[in-house]
């Protein structure tokens, strides 16, 4: 007898075998039915799906042999790995390799072999898909090929239970990972909403002792020193502006959305008459292409959301031309779109996305980079999305795209 010898790459081999996670399974219906199959094919008795192993040859089906595994010093299907095609043995008792092995001498009575190697994607030989008979014999030209195209059903069916598995520890750890991601944030916005809210009240008391004091001292401080109380003032509003848009984004985060269906043209027009006494801003136009549709939304979150974009528009207008603001709704079957167009100083294309991320300021201003921050989240919130089409100096086109239910 003739031991096989060991394959130059058993080491990737025998890894590859191990990633497939094959070795020791129960038998399954799928790989039972190909070795039934292959018994007609070929006409033979037994039929085996064979594995080779450090030490073992190891059978997933063993169609008409109720043993589970044999040695690999002795396996057939040891010397099958080294060939690229059929490995077939017409009859083992004349063949030196063979004569004297205990699978043809003992009760197996191993006479006729031959195996197709089990080939993976990367050219590595798992084992094979053998046909064994008692007596002599030899498989036809139509046999072998299909014998070898079974043979590579069972590789394609083991590439399949990888991938399925791939894919179930894929989505196990993103669903851990999102669990933690939810959790990271409702802390974040825990701490956003504390710090926030924390440090609003020692700012007032900053503003109002500043501005008390720049008052008291207006006639024995220099125009050096006054300019130094209006820039510790513009910061202090500054940092007021900041916290409270850090209040409304967790407020957004927080809430829960109970969605109606509301007449927008009042909210919006409420906002921009807000918005323009309150900044005391001239020369600023909002046009409406009335009827608006009526939009199922939640109301706060909507208001805030149409809030940050007109702000958005007047803070950023241009000094060339009169603002305009145009609002429209368009309906399709699934969805309502509002859309809020100004001709104000645009943002390039490269900035496009960067612009909905936190503290994002593309446009040199005294915005606090949260406002369309909070606009992607009340979207989000929404199941909706927006998005920007604008370009420099031509204005900005923001859809917001509402989900009918």
């Amino acid at each position: 007898m003739i031991s096989a010898l060991i394959p130059d790459n058993e080491l990737a081999r025998l890894a590859a075998l191990d990633e497939y996670n094959i070795l020791d399974t129960p038998s399954e219906l799928a790989y039972d039915q190909l070795t039934e199959l292959v018994s007609s094919v070929c006409g033979t008795p037994i039929v085996l799906i064979s594995f080779i192993d450090e030490k073992r040859q190891w059978f997933k089906s063993h169609y008409g042999l109720e043993v589970g595994e044999t040695p690999r010093d002795i396996a057939f299907c040891a010397h099958a790995i080294h060939q690229d095609d059929i490995f077939e043995i017409q009859d083992s008792r004349k063949d030196k390799r063979f004569h004297d092995n205990p699978l043809v001498t003992g009760p197996a009575q191993v006479v006729f072999y031959a195996g197709a190697p089990l080939i993976t994607p990367e050219g590595l030989r798992l084992g094979t898909l053998c046909v064994i008979d008692n007596k002599p014999s030899q498989l036809t030209y139509i046999q072998k090929k299909q014998l070898t195209i079974i043979a590579q059903q069972v590789v394609a069916h083991l590439e399949l239970k990888k991938v399925a598995r791939i894919k179930d520890s894929l989505v196990s750890k993103s669903l851990s990972l999102t669990s933690n991601l939810v959790a990271k944030n409702k802390e974040l916005e825990q701490f956003a909403f504390v710090v926030s809210h924390d440090l609003k009240s020692p700012l007032v008391t900053i503003n109002s002792f500043t501005s008390t004091l720049a008052r008291e001292l207006l006639a024995k401080t220099t125009e050096k020193q006054q300019h130094r109380f209006s820039r510790i003032l513009k910061n202090v509003q500054h940092m007021g502006d900041l916290l409270t848009n850090l209040l409304e984004f967790s407020k957004v985060m927080k809430g829960d959305v109970i969605k109606e269906p509301h007449d927008v043209t009042s909210l919006i027009e409420k906002s921009w008459q807000r918005l323009l006494t309150k900044n005391k801003i001239l020369n600023a136009e909002l046009i409406l292409t009335k009827p608006l549709h009526s939009i199922l939304t939640h109301q706060p979150l909507f208001s805030q959301c149409i809030d940050n974009l007109l702000k958005n528009a007047l803070q950023y207008r241009s000094v060339e031309r009169n603002l305009q603001v145009k609002i429209h709704t368009e309906l399709s079957d699934t969805a309502i779109s509002l859309f809020v167009c100004d001709n104000g100083l645009g943002i390039e294309q490269k900035d496009h996305e960067r612009v909905f991320d936190v503290f994002e300021q593309i446009v040199e201003g005294e915005g606090t980079g949260i406002g369309l921050t909070i606009v992607k989240a009340v979207m989000e919130k929404h199941s909706g999305l927006v998005t920007l089409v604008s370009g420099l100096d031509q204005g900005c086109f923001f859809e917001l795209h509402f989900p009918k239910i």
